[in-house]
Formats: C-alpha cells, sequence, structure tokens
C-alpha cells in the first residue's frame, strides 16, 4: 500500500499462513518457515516480484493455487473465512504478520472521520 497522501491508523495484526494446492509437499506439516518456500512460484496482488504471476482477485488467487500454478499468502482471517477442499493453509512460522490499518484522505478534517477512526480503534483494541 502506497501511504501517500493518506492517514493511516494501525488496528491490528494477524499471523500469515500459505495458501498451497492440497497435493502440495507441504500440505500436511503443522507450520512452515519462509525458507520452506523458496523456489516456489508466487502470486502477489499489486507488487509483483519478477517471476511473480499478478492478479487482482482473491478468487483468482483460488483458483491458481487450486490448480498448482502457484502458492501465496494470506492472513489467518482470510484462511478461517475461505474453505476449499482443493486447498490448504499452514502456518508460516516467521512471517511478518498481516498488518490492517485505517486509512483516509490525509487532508480531510471531518469530526466524523476522527469519530469513526476513534471507535476503530477501541474496537480493535477490546478484541
Amino acid at each position: 500500500m502506497r501511504p501517500d497522501g493518506l492517514e493511516l491508523r494501525p488496528l491490528y495484526s494477524e499471523p500469515r499462513v500459505a495458501m498451497l494446492p492440497d497435493r502440495h509437499r507441504l500440505a500436511g506439516k503443522p507450520e512452515i518457515s519462509l525458507a520452506d518456500l523458496d523456489g516456489e512460484q508466487w502470486i502477489r496482488y499489486n507488487d509483483p516480484r519478477p517471476g511473480d504471476l499478478p492478479l487482482r482477485t482473491i478468487e483468482e488467487k483460488f483458483e491458481c493455487v487450486a490448480a498448482g500454478v502457484a502458492i501465496t499468502m494470506v492472513p489467518r482471517s482470510a484462511a478461517e473465512q475461505y474453505s476449499r477442499p482443493d486447498i490448504v493453509y499452514v502456518p508460516v512460522a516467521d512471517a511478518e504478520p498481516d498488518r490492517v490499518l485505517l486509512a483516509w484522505a490525509a487532508g480531510r478534517r471531518s469530526p466524523l472521520v476522527a469519530a469513526f477512526a476513534t471507535a476503530a480503534v477501541a474496537v480493535a483494541a477490546a478484541d
């Protein structure tokens, strides 16, 4: 995410898991490391690296992973919300956590935006 022109407020973070096809060599592991994923074909949304597959939707990710074309990492909450028999999720112990931020236009000084930001931070802290 490019923060230019945005006001950002951290809400929470959560662990990432590898999204793998059910027949992948690491599919049955209770936990893996980033080193275990070396040499894999990756899918990335907005900032693909050379050799990565750029995709725009979660549905495209599912289809590519299920087909064995590539793998990716997603936040644990995505794994909890999207279940398919041809895809497995494996915790990645040393992956940087996924950060969830509240963002709004930096020049916006609305009392409603400020109140919403305060409420969102309070709710996130209570969880």
